[in-house]
This record gives C-alpha cells, structure tokens and sequence, in this order.
C-alpha cells in the first residue's frame, strides 16, 4: 500500500492553513505570514508523526487526539518563539488551544480521507 506523500502532506497543509489563517490571523489579528509559517511547520511535524505512526498503529480518534496535543503544543512553542505583542487580553496558550481544537475536527476528516484512500489503492492492487 503506496501512499502519495506529496498529495497527502499538500491537502494537510491547504487545510492546516485555512484553520490557522481563520483562527489566528483573523480571530486573533496574528500577521498572516507566521500563521503560514506555522501552519506549514506543523503539517510537516504533524503528518510525519501523527498521519505516518499513530495512525497507521491506533486508528483515527488516538490519532486525532494525538493531533490535539500536538498542534496545541506546536502552535503555543512557535508563537513563543515568535515573541510578538498580541495583546494583553490574550494569551499563547488559549491562542494553541482554539487553534488545536479547530484542527483536531479538521484531522478527524482528514484522516477519514487518508484511510479511504490507503483502502481504494489497496483494493486496486489487490485486483491487479
């Protein structure tokens, strides 16, 4: 069973970005240029970790929950490391923790979509 890695890891990041834009950028006024830079870092992390291990190992809700823990802690180190004004009504944290949980629904569907389709090529091999 052949993965294409470079369509899965390009559909993760397209989505990883449009909730990082959506709830950073625009909900929390964060510049669009760390919200891609983020986003991007995180579907790499997230896809080698999470989408090639633990979900090939657990199935699709550990690795979502996975995917939660790890998007939270990621995207929280990354605005640290950023050290940027954000305000003083936020924090990184709660910033992390909206924008893990916004993705945590984002890679439950997604991970529904990469084991439909590891399903399908398996099944097209098999009938070869």
């Amino acid at each position: 069973m052949e993965v294409n890695h470079l369509k899965a890891l390009t559909v993760k990041h397209v989505a990883l970005l449009v909730v990082f834009l959506a709830v950073l950028t625009f909900g929390f006024n964060v510049p669009w240029y760390h919200a891609v830079w983020i986003s991007f870092m995180v579907a790499i992390i997230a896809y080698w970790l999470g989408d090639l291990f633990v979900l090939r190992k657990f199935g699709n809700l550990i690795a979502t929950a996975a995917d939660f823990g790890l998007v939270f802690f990621l995207t929280w180190f990354f605005l640290w490391i950023l050290d940027f004004d954000i305000g003083t009504d936020t924090s990184f944290v709660l910033l992390a923790l909206y924008t893990a949980l916004v993705t945590a629904v984002v890679e439950f569907v997604f991970h529904g979509w990469l084991l439909k389709h590891k399903r399908e090529e398996a099944h097209i091999h098999s009938t070869r």
